[in-house]
């Protein structure tokens, strides 16, 4: 049986079971956006303050340093990171959407059977 074919009240609490398992990945995903932003500052002050002792011009440094493999590795894995964040924001986002979509519906039933 899908989860369109369960009762309302069934629907709703499978709806709740996903919301509680979307925060839990968001809180995950987010703590590793968190240390994979922190690693690439890291590296890539460490790699421009390098720079700036070898004599590089601090304009020049900006733009040279995307290419260092260390901080493009880190700034790759920050963006990453990023994105998988973002995906588990939205899928949280949908399931809200349907939890309060199915509490419409389940007001509405229930208004309806009082009425009868």
């Amino acid at each position: 049986m899908s989860d369109y074919e369960a009762p309302l009240w069934e629907q709703m609490k499978s709806c709740m079971r996903m919301l509680d398992t979307a925060l839990l990945e968001c809180k995950d995903r987010g703590s590793r956006m968190v240390a994979c932003k922190a690693r690439y500052y890291s590296v890539k002050s460490q790699h421009a303050f390098q720079m700036r002792e070898k004599g590089f011009p601090v304009t020049f440094i900006q733009d040279v340093i995307k290419g260092v493999p260390e901080v493009n590795e880190a700034m790759s894995e920050y963006n990453a990171a990023e994105v998988e964040y973002e995906n588990a924001r939205e899928a949280r986002n949908v399931v809200k959407k349907k939890l309060d979509t199915l509490r419409e519906q389940y007001a509405r039933e229930w208004s309806q059977a009082k009425e009868d």
